[in-house]
């Protein structure tokens, strides 16, 4: 199916997961186990909905969400189809799919905080039967704090250390630690800091792929609870379906659990279509039900046996227009 991996990676990931010989159906009690254990670690916050952004945490701006081009392009993500460095802003069990190691140098621009962030990630499920993977980003919107159109910019860092296990050619498992420190300027003139998100965090995700050209994905993120709407607990699922050889779909869910008074959905999804073998051209949508949000995605690459390259959008239709864009660039050492 289309992805951001070349021909022979994709392959590779499909025939990994044959490596070990746990029962499906064992397997399925320890998804919902994992489920239910990031449910319980996580305490619900409500926050309420905000129009000044000089009042603190505002749910109505978006989360200070880790990206890549391929998932901005996607709307949600698409995250049942999500590897490689893909996997660790979406699913860290699927870091154990495929027999690939990439390292990733990423620039994203986010006109909603006024904030570039310049990022690099390594991915590495070739050398054990572990998948593992590393990801940071250093966010740089100069000194304007709350002289922006949009209220907040950013400064600080985000960075991301996550492990995959196979445990069967229909199950993965995976789980990721996540450390932030993200901050804005109150004011130019006293150089007052105000931190929007601070501290350690987890995720967590089950990968299924019950018959051949369908995963299903079920992940738990940032279920401990950091207290803020910019890093809320989410409870997602995905579907990913390969229609034909180049041509693969998805739809996500995802549910805020901290953030709002009741839980509240986004829902979205996208297309991918892989042409002559090294050229995806990407499209998506997504929904925020609880900011009335909505937002179109579009997005194309191109990959082959030792480098790829990737440039998403993701262009706001209402509350704010905001656009963000990020491009990578990747060399498979494998």
């Amino acid at each position: 199916m289309a992805s951001e991996v070349s021909e022979r990676s994709r392959g590779d990931a499909v025939r990994s997961t044959h490596r070990f010989g746990v029962a499906f159906g064992d397997c399925l009690a320890c998804a919902l186990l994992i489920a239910s254990a990031a449910l319980m670690v996580s305490t619900a916050s409500a926050q309420e909905l905000c129009g000044d952004p000089d009042e603190g945490n505002c749910t109505n701006d978006p989360p200070i969400a880790f990206e890549t081009a391929r998932g901005l392009a996607l709307g949600t993500g698409v995250r049942a189809s999500s590897v490689s460095t893909s996997a660790l802003a979406y699913s860290p069990a699927a870091l154990a799919l495929g027999d690939l190691y990439h390292i990733e140098a990423n620039l994203d621009y986010m006109t909603a905080f006024e904030t570039v962030a310049l990022g690099a990630a390594a991915v590495d499920s070739s050398t054990s039967k572990i998948g593992a993977g590393f990801g940071i980003r250093g966010f740089l919107s100069g000194e304007d704090g709350f002289a922006t159109d949009s209220g907040y910019d950013l400064d600080g860092f985000d960075g991301r250390l996550g492990v995959g296990f196979a445990l069967s050619d229909a199950f993965a498992i995976g789980v990721l630690a996540r450390y932030l420190d993200v901050w804005t300027e109150l004011d130019d003139e006293e150089e007052d800091e105000y931190e929007l998100a601070q501290g350690f965090t987890m995720d967590a995700s089950v990968r299924i792929t019950p018959v051949s050209g369908l995963q299903i994905d079920l992940a738990a993120l940032n279920f401990i609870d950091r207290d803020t709407p910019y890093v809320p607990v989410m409870i997602t699922g995905g579907i990913a379906i390969a229609a034909a050889s180049q041509l693969s779909l998805g739809v996500d869910v995802l549910t805020d659990v901290s953030s709002f008074d009741d839980p509240q959905v986004t829902v979205g999804g996208g297309i991918e279509y892989l042409g002559g073998n090294s050229v995806p051209i990407r499209a998506g949508y997504f929904f925020d039900i609880a900011r009335e949000l909505h937002a179109l995605g579009v997005g194309i690459g191109y990959t082959d046996q030792r480098v790829g390259l990737d440039l998403g959008v993701q262009q706001q239709l209402n509350q704010g227009n905001e656009t963000r864009i990020q491009a990578a660039v990747r060399y498979y050492l494998h």
